[in-house]
């Protein structure tokens, strides 16, 4: 990946060089088009690229690139753009943001002066299939759901504060953006599915299951979230919040379930290792009671036990990414 102006490719870039402060990396360089700085924030690689049209960065080899593996998450502060990605042609404006597949092509044409903030992610925090991921490239507008709201000022002050954080607070940004991410494709592939098996007229229907998911979301921790509590909660019967979930293809205990345990996956497959918590603890966290029920529900979901999992996410090596990868897009393992 590389930027370049109206005079090609800046050869000062590519002699650049990297000082390491820990956990922390900042890589700065200048052409005569404009400015980068580069910082590692735990898993994630944040850069700051500034400067004037014209200008272009992109990644035209990722074959070459070492990127295979990573998205792309970025916002412009200041500036207009336009994003040429997988044969589309998207205006990007601040306040807005982009999600970029690191594994294709892809160009970043600046229109004015401009600020932005890219942030290369690892698929593997995220812990999406490619399908699901396939519906996050693209620019995501400030008139988006409510995650895309929270993302656009997550990125800026993570890029403008990267170098004050220390070891344990930017493992924990980084699993936040990761979770972010993994949110907006759930949330599109619940409405897409919701769309898919929804009668005409039942728009009100699904405007209940929308605050549900919200409520069940926001409340997930709690061990005594249940049906009962929901309803009172919405002012609806029992049998009204079943039937609503029964619309969306589910039940809601099932998808209760679902979401505590995609929760705890995620959180097992981002800790640090140096302070990982328990299996134990993490299931307590995202309400599961019973450590036994938590591992057996979480093998039958992902076909391994959530141990297995914390240890093949958080030791690295090719062959435990690769694992890891094959188990997002939904290959398990025999019991």
């Amino acid at each position: 990946m590389h930027g370049r102006g109206a005079h090609g490719p800046s050869a000062q870039a590519d002699r650049a060089t990297r000082a390491h402060q820990g956990d922390r990396m900042r890589h700065a360089t200048s052409t005569i088009d404009g400015h980068v700085a580069q910082y590692r924030l735990g898993a994630l690689r944040v850069a700051t690229h500034r400067g004037s049209a014209p200008y272009v960065l992109e990644n035209p080899e990722p074959g070459q690139a070492g990127d295979t593996a990573l998205v792309g998450v970025g916002t412009q502060p200041d500036g207009r753009a336009i994003l040429s990605h997988r044969g589309l042609l998207l205006p990007c404006a601040p306040g807005e943001a982009f999600v970029v597949d690191m594994s294709q092509p892809w160009q970043l044409r600046q229109l004015d002066d401009f600020r932005l903030h890219l942030h290369l992610v690892p698929r593997s925090l995220v812990g999406l299939s490619d399908e699901d991921l396939a519906s996050l490239w693209g620019v995501h507008g400030r008139s988006g759901d409510g995650v895309t709201r929270l993302l656009v000022p997550l990125l800026i002050t993570t890029a403008e504060s990267a170098p004050s954080y220390a070891h344990h607070i930017a493992h924990s940004i980084a699993g936040s953006l990761a979770d972010l991410l993994s949110t907006m494709a759930t949330e599109r592939k619940v409405a897409r599915r919701a769309a898919a098996v929804r009668p005409a007229g039942q728009d009100e229907r699904a405007a209940t299951a929308q605050r549900i998911r919200h409520f069940v979301n926001e409340n997930l921790a709690d061990r005594a979230l249940s049906p009962e509590h929901i309803a009172a909660h919405h002012h609806v019967s029992v049998r009204h919040v079943h039937q609503v979930f029964t619309g969306e293809g589910t039940t809601l205990s099932r998808w209760i379930s679902r979401r505590r345990l995609e929760e705890c996956r995620r959180e097992l497959a981002r800790q640090d290792p140096e302070s990982a918590s328990s299996v134990a603890a993490v299931a307590r966290r995202w309400g599961f009671a019973n450590p036994t029920h938590f591992s057996r529900s979480f093998r039958a979901e992902y076909g391994i036990s959530p141990s297995e999992w914390q240890r093949i996410r958080t030791t690295g090596g090719v062959e435990s990414a690769e694992r890891g990868r094959q188990l997002a897009n939904g290959a398990g393992v025999g019991t």
